[in-house]
C-alpha cells in the first residue's frame, strides 16, 4: 500500500494563531490558507479499481466498496480510515451505494443492477434481499445508485428509469419493499439527509424532499436542464447541489429555495463536507479538479487535480466527526483513498479568519472557559444543533433540530454527564422547544406542528403517551422563504402552555389538566410574529421573530378569551425579538438582529414601559436569555460567546464580560441550575456544565 504524508495539520494551526483576529484578502487566503486543505495522506487501496462507495459504519469503522475491474469487494477501516482490510466479496456486480445504521454489525449494499445486500455479522456474510428493478435507462447509467437507512430504521432506494426515477421503500429491514413509483420525470441519482427531511435529486434537475420518512415526496425547485449528481447537506440548514455542466447552486433553508453560486469547470461528481462552512468538490469531466469552499458554497478556489495518477477523480467523499477534529475521506475513480484531519480549533479559527468574522473579543473582557468548565458530553449523532435546555432534577431535555431528538443528559455528577437517553420519534421530526410539567415531559416539532407528551417518571427510559397537532403549515414567510417555521416555543405555567406558530403569527393556549391528553381550548393572532412566550401571573409575554420586532403584551386571566393590552414596536432596535427573562418588577428582551438587550419596568404588568436599551459591537446575535444572581447571561450564536450582563441596576444593564470559546461554537441552549451553568453548542456538538463560582464574577 503506497503512503504519501504531507504536513500535519495541527502545526499548521499552531503556525497560524498569531495572526487570527486580521481579516485576510484573497491573496493571502490563496497562499497561506488553501494549501493546508491540500494536506492529504494518499493510499492505494484498490489497484485497478474505482471506489463509489464509502460510509462511516460507526465511531471508528469506515466500509468502502467496489466498482469497475475489482468491482463488488468490500474493505473495512478499524482506525477512521488510515488502514484498510479486504472483508467479502458479496456481489459479482458493481457497488454503487452503502446503507448504515450506526451498528457496525448491521449495514446494506446496493449494486448497479439495483439488488440490495444485507449483512448482520459486520461482512462477514451477505444476504440478497431483492432486485428491485431491471435496469431501464436509456443512457448506459447502472440501474440503482442509491440506498439510505434512515434515522426511523427505514430503507430507501433510487432508480434510474429514464421516464420517470422511482423510489422503493421498506420498513422491515429489506425483507418486503414498495415501489412508491416515479418521484421525477427522469432518472434520480443520490438521497441526502437535511436536517428535517430527506432530499433526492437526479437527471432531470429537480430537488425532490419528503418529511415523512421517504413515504411521500414533494417537488421543491427546478435548478438546472443538466443532471444534478453531487449533494451535500453542510448543516445550519445549508444545502449544496451541482450539476454536468458545473453550475453549483446553494439553499440556506434546508432546500425549499435555491440561488446558483457558481460555475465551475467539468462535471459534478461529489461534496465533501469539511464542516463550519468548508467543503470539497470534485468534478469528473475536463481537468477533473477538485474545488474548495470556505464560506458555505459561496466562494469557489481550485485546488487542482488529485495527488494520485492522471486521470483520477474525486468519486465518493465523507466527513468523520470527532470530539475535537474532523476528518475526510475521498474515495477516488481509481481506487485511492485521499485522507486529511483537522482540529476543530484549527477550522474554528482559520474560518472565521477567512470569512472576516472579526468577532474576537478582547482577552480583557474574556473569562475563560476552560478555568470554570468541569463536565462536558459530545455527541455528534445525538447532540446536534441543539435548540435550548430546560433542566428537571438535574437532568437536561436539550432538543435537537438536525438530530430530530430530544438528548437527555445526566448531570447529577457534574463533573461526569452522561448521555442518559436519546429521544426519537417520528412525531418530533425537528425538535424545537421542550418543557416540563411534573413528570411529564412535553416536547414541540416545528415542522409537524406536533406536541408529544413523554412520562419522564425515569430519564433512562421516557415512555411516550400522548401526542396532540397544533395548528398547520401558516402562511409563506419571505425571511425564510419557506412555511416550515411553523411551532416554535412552548412554555408551560401552571395547568396550560402556550405554544407559539410563526408562520401563523398565532398563538395557541393548551389545556394540561389532564397531563397526558393536552387540548386546544384557544387562539389568536400577535399580528407581528410569534416566538418566545413567557407568563407573569395573569400576564404572557410575547417576543416575535421573522419578521417580528416587538414585544407583545396579552391579558390571560380569561384562557378562552386572551386579549392583547400592549405593544412595543421598534422595527431597527427590537427587529427578531427572541427571548425574555424576569427578575422582580423587570422584564428583559434580546432582540437577535438587532444585536440589543432591553430592560422594562413591568410594574404595571399589563402595560411594560421602556427603560433602557443596550447594544455592544461584541453582541452579536443575542438569543437566549438565563439569570444568575444580578447577572444576565445572553447566548451570542454568531461570535459564539456568552454576554454577562450586570443588572444590579435593572434600568440600566451593562455589559461586563464574556465567555467566548471554540467549544462554544454556535452556541444555543442555556440554563442556569444553582451555580452552575449549562450550555450547548450546535456546531460543537456539545453539553458542558461551568462552575459559575470559579469564573470570578
Amino acid at each position: 500500500m503506497n503512503t504519501k504524508r504531507i504536513t500535519s495539520t495541527l502545526a499548521i494551526f499552531f503556525s497560524l494563531a498569531l495572526t487570527y483576529g486580521q481579516p485576510m484578502d484573497s491573496l493571502s487566503i490563496a497562499e497561506r490558507i488553501v494549501p493546508r486543505f491540500t494536506d492529504w495522506s494518499v493510499q492505494e487501496v484498490v489497484p485497478g479499481g474505482r471506489i463509489d462507495a464509502i460510509r462511516q459504519l460507526d465511531e471508528h469503522t469506515i466500509a468502502l466498496a467496489t466498482r469497475g475491474a475489482q468491482k463488488g469487494k468490500l474493505y473495512l477501516s478499524d482506525d477512521q480510515g488510515t488502514s484498510w482490510q479486504l472483508v467479502a466479496n458479496p456481489t459479482p456486480h458493481d457497488i454503487t451505494c452503502i446503507a448504515e445504521t450506526g451498528r457496525k454489525d448491521e449495514f446494506y449494499l446496493l449494486t448497479g443492477h439495483a439488488e440490495v445486500y444485507r449483512t448482520l455479522d459486520g461482512g462477514q456474510s451477505w444476504k440478497l434481499l431483492k432486485q428491485l428493478t431491471t435496469n431501464k435507462n436509456t443512457e448506459n447509467y447502472a440501474a440503482a445508485y442509491a440506498i439510505m437507512y434512515t434515522t426511523n430504521g427505514t430503507l430507501l432506494v433510487t432508480d434510474t428509469n429514464s421516464e420517470g426515477g422511482h423510489i422503493y421503500r421498506s420498513t422491515d429491514k429489506g425483507d418486503t419493499w414498495t415501489d412508491l413509483g416515479a418521484i421525477s420525470k427522469n432518472a434520480l441519482y443520490r438521497l441526502e439527509r437535511v436536517g428535517n427531511g430527506i432530499i433526492v435529486n437526479g437527471w432531470d434537475g429537480t430537488v425532490y424532499k419528503s418529511i415523512n420518512d421517504g413515504l411521500t415526496w414533494n417537488r421543491m425547485d427546478k435548478l438546472t436542464d443538466a443532471a444534478l449528481f453531487a449533494t451535500e447537506y453542510m448543516g445550519m440548514a445549508n444545502v449544496l447541489q451541482a450539476d454536468q455542466d458545473g453550475r453549483v447552486y446553494r439553499s440556506s433553508n434546508l432546500g425549499y429555495k435555491w440561488e446558483q453560486t457558481a460555475t465551475l469547470a467539468g462535471a459534478a461528481d461529489d461534496f465533501v463536507n469539511i464542516g463550519y462552512g468548508a467543503a470539497y468538490y470534485g468534478t469528473y469531466t475536463g481537468p477533473k479538479n477538485v474545488y474548495l469552499t470556505l464560506d458555505y458554497g459561496r466562494k469557489w478556489w481550485n485546488l487542482g487535480a488529485l495527488p494520485t495518477v492522471a486521470g483520477d477523480w474525486l468519486d465518493h467523499g465523507i466527513r468523520v466527526e470527532t470530539a475535537d477534529s474532523v476528518i475526510t475521506l475521498f474515495a477516488t475513480n481509481k481506487g485511492f483513498v485521499l485522507r486529511s484531519a483537522f482540529a476543530k480549533a484549527f477550522l474554528h479559527h482559520t474560518l472565521q479568519q477567512v470569512n472576516n468574522s472579526r468577532d474576537t473579543i478582547p482577552a480583557h473582557l474574556k473569562i475563560p472557559v476552560a478555568q470554570a468548565r468541569v463536565g462536558l458530553v459530545t455527541s455528534v449523532k445525538e447532540i446536534n444543533e441543539p435548540e435550548d435546555i430546560v433542566i428537571h432534577q438535574k437532568f437536561a431535555y436539550i432538543p435537537c433540530r438536525d438530530g430530530n431528538n430530544v438528548a437527555i443528559i445526566d448531570y447529577r455528577n457534574a463533573e461526569a454527564p452522561v448521555l442518559a437517553h436519546s429521544l426519537r420519534d417520528p412525531d418530533i421530526l425537528d425538535a424545537f422547544s421542550v418543557a416540563i410539567k411534573g413528570h411529564y415531559l412535553y416536547v414541540l416539532s416545528m415542522t409537524n406542528c406536533r406536541i408529544s407528551v413523554y412520562d419522564i417518571g425515569d430519564p433512562y427510559h421516557p415512555r411516550k403517551v400522548g401526542a396532540l397537532t397544533v395548528g398547520g403549515a401558516g402562511s409563506f414567510l419571505d425571511h425564510y422563504q419557506s412555511d416550515y417555521t411553523r411551532l416554535r416555543k412552548l412554555w408551560i405555567d401552571g395547568d396550560y402552555a402556550y405554544v407559539t406558530h410563526s408562520s401563523e403569527s398565532k398563538v395557541y393556549i393548551l389545556d394540561l389538566r389532564r397531563p397526558e391528553n393536552p387540548a386546544i381550548i384557544s387562539s389568536f393572532h400577535t399580528g407581528d410574529g410569534a416566538f418566545a412566550a413567557m407568563t407573569h401571573g395573569d400576564v404572557l409575554y410575547l417576543a416575535g421573530y421573522g419578521p417580528g420586532s416587538s414585544l407583545i403584551t396579552v391579558d390571560i386571566r380569561d384562557k378562552r378569551n386572551p386579549i392583547i393590552s400592549d405593544r412595543t414596536y421598534d422595527p431597527i432596535l427590537l427587529k427578531g425579538t427572541c427571548a425574555l427573562a424576569i427578575a422582580g418588577d423587570h422584564l428583559f428582551v434580546v432582540a437577535y438582529n438587532a444585536d440589543t438587550f432591553w430592560s422594562f419596568d413591568i410594574s404595571d404588568p399589563l402595560h411594560p414601559k421602556v427603560r433602557s436599551h443596550i447594544s455592544d459591537r461584541h453582541m452579536r446575535g443575542p438569543g437566549r436569555i438565563a439569570r444568575w444572581k444580578d447577572k444576565a447571561l445572553v447566548l451570542n450564536s454568531i461570535n459564539h460567546s456568552v454576554g454577562i450582563i450586570d443588572l444590579s441596576s435593572p434600568e440600566a444593564p451593562r455589559v461586563a464580560n464574556y465567555f467566548q470559546d471554540p467549544s462554544l461554537r454556535r452556541v444555543y441552549g442555556i440554563a442556569v441550575d444553582g451555580d452552575q451553568l449549562l450550555l450547548a453548542s450546535r456546531e460543537a456538538n456539545n453539553f458542558m456544565v461551568i462552575d459559575l463560582n470559579r469564573t470570578g464574577m
